[in-house]
């Protein structure tokens, strides 16, 4: 089970990193511009799937 766990952490990391940074620059790459606050939400969205991946792991280390 610890090993599920660790997995989960390292896909939120990975998200978090995809969906914080380099989304963003894809999206204005593409020629959408992106205001501050859609890239504020897209930063909060990439840190709120790594909260969720966290509780899930927590939750899986406890059964």
């Amino acid at each position: 089970m610890e090993v599920l766990a660790v997995v989960l952490i390292t896909l939120g990391i990975i998200a978090v990193r995809v969906i914080s940074f380099f989304y963003p620059d894809w999206k204005a790459i593409k020629g959408e511009p992106l205001s501050e606050r859609k890239r504020l939400g897209y930063s909060l969205l990439g840190i709120g799937i790594l909260l969720l991946m966290y509780l899930l792991s927590q939750f899986i280390i406890r059964i």
